[in-house]
């Protein structure tokens, strides 16, 4: 039965070709699709994206997806508001965005308007487009540079009475950009008012990529950031029966942005992907997940997890005397991209070991699982390097402080050893308290917390289990996470 599955998916939604056919549907996506929420906050590997594609998918013919891989954020830049607040000085250019996309989806779903009179303006509209960008298939990295007419006079069409210019020799011939967009967007916002009450149906912007250029030490980035969620409430207030917009951002960049509204935002608009590893009931189950990935691969009838889950497991315990699930869980932050690497490599074990010794067990055995953990330990590392070293370059050095410990669990006075061992040598600058904070932060330790939780037990506290757990830098241990037990070479 092993032979016969290639694989339970590709770890990155943007590679998943079987996505929709694996896709896990719970009550999230009707509240998203419903409108009753639009932003969507998780950390890497949690499944944004895949939400994304499914969103794209089921409403193909409404939605604009947007990704924002290699835009031009500099082009960007220059429509910053300087007469506003730092945190307020890009709305003006992301409503113009908004609009200039609305527009383009208007014009594609104009039979969708019941007016004959509106279809006209639309077609105005249209020439508008057509006399600023040269097109209305412009891509949306476009949208904030329009081209210089060719010729020497300015088409004016009156649309819902309001007059549109040249845009392009606008921008050209002002000095303050903002101040442009806030003329075009009142007029805008008119026409788009007008044109929506007579339109059957939705027009759907859907945003992400956005952490792709994320840079801790770029201001720009955050207040752009900033900019975009007070615009999407805006228009999650004023047109949400008509135009939805979707953004989807991790939790790391999302926590770290300061704004008045940030509240409101988060209470009415928010969906955090914080997955279950225990409950198959719950609205985000990983047991639920992967029980439908196996049956979509084996051809199963039942969603029952434990069955599903036995017919690729060998149903006995692992390591600790641990059920083989919370084994593997404890080795990854609770996300689908961990757990389904996890078992794409014991998948593969097991099929090399049956080429070899094709009368053993046609499961995925103990042995299996113990062959990779080396393997998935460096994947663990590898993939959290990339997102802790933009913050923070000296990643790898911290990381040589706990393979100097050698303990999975460890003391202040243990960790404080290796540090002075060997902080000249790899010149480290930052004191103990600041690396431990920073192993903390990304998930790399915790700490143990006596009576944890409020319930007279104790336990280890991980970030990403805690998002609000503050890190006590004194506690009497740490644990260092135990995917990465092997890339480390710690011993219990």
């Amino acid at each position: 039965m092993l032979e016969q599955i290639e694989s339970f998916g590709a770890i990155d939604a943007e590679n998943d070709e079987r996505l929709i056919e694996y896709f896990y549907r719970t009550e999230i996506i009707d509240e998203l699709l419903s409108y009753r929420r639009s932003i969507v906050i998780g950390r890497k590997g949690s499944g944004k994206t895949a939400i994304y594609k499914y969103i794209k998918n089921e409403k193909k013919n409404n939605c604009t997806a947007l990704l924002f891989k290699d835009y031009p954020w500099k082009t960007h830049d220059r429509f910053k508001n300087n007469i506003v607040s730092e945190r307020e000085s890009y709305v003006n250019s992301w409503t113009f965005f908004f609009f200039i996309e609305i527009f383009k989806k208007i014009i594609e779903l104009k039979e969708s308007i019941s007016d004959k009179k509106k279809r006209k303006e639309v077609k105005k509209i249209e020439k508008w487009l057509k006399r600023n960008w040269g097109s209305i298939n412009f891509d949306h990295r476009e949208v904030m540079s329009p081209k210089k007419p060719k010729f020497n006079f300015t088409f004016s069409p009156q649309i819902s009475g309001y007059s549109l210019g040249s845009l392009s020799k606008d921008l050209s011939e002002k000095e303050d950009m903002g101040s442009t967009l806030t003329e075009y967007n009142k007029k805008l916002e008119k026409i788009t008012t007008g044109l929506v009450k007579d339109f059957q149906g939705e027009i759907i912007l859907a945003f992400d990529e956005l952490d792709l250029s994320y840079s801790p030490s770029d201001s720009n980035y955050e207040n752009r950031l900033i900019g975009l969620l007070l615009t999407t409430y805006d228009f999650f207030n004023k047109y949400r029966e008509k135009i939805k917009v979707f953004v989807f951002l991790r939790n790391d960049i999302f926590n770290v942005l300061e704004f008045q509204d940030k509240n409101k935002i988060k209470d009415n608009m928010v969906i955090f992907l914080d997955w279950d590893s225990e409950s198959v009931e719950s609205l985000l189950s990983l047991k639920a997940l992967i029980s439908n990935r196996i049956k979509n691969n084996i051809g199963s009838k039942s969603d029952n997890f434990e069955r599903n889950w036995n017919e690729i497991f060998e149903d006995n315990n692992i390591g600790r005397n641990q059920l083989k699930w919370n084994f593997i869980i404890e080795r990854t932050f609770v996300r689908p991209r961990d757990l389904i690497k996890f078992m794409n490599l014991a998948l593969d074990q097991a099929k090399a070991r049956l080429r070899i010794q094709p009368d053993s067990i046609d499961k995925i055995t103990n042995e299996d699982i113990h062959n990779i953990r080396a393997l998935y330990s460096t994947y663990l590392f590898e993939e959290l390097k990339d997102e802790v070293m933009s913050k923070y370059p000296d990643y790898n050095k911290y990381m040589e402080i706990l393979r100097d410990v050698h303990k999975v669990t460890f003391t202040f006075e243990e960790f404080t050893a290796s540090y002075e061992t060997i902080k000249d040598r790899l010149e480290i600058v930052e004191d103990i308290d600041t690396v431990l904070g920073r192993l903390y932060e990304f998930s790399i330790i915790g700490f143990y917390k006596p009576g944890g939780g409020g319930y007279g037990g104790s336990e280890y506290r991980f970030q990403y289990t805690s998002d609000h757990q503050a890190f006590n830098p004194r506690a009497s241990k740490f644990r260092v996470h135990y995917g990465f037990k092997e890339h480390l070479e710690l011993i219990e």
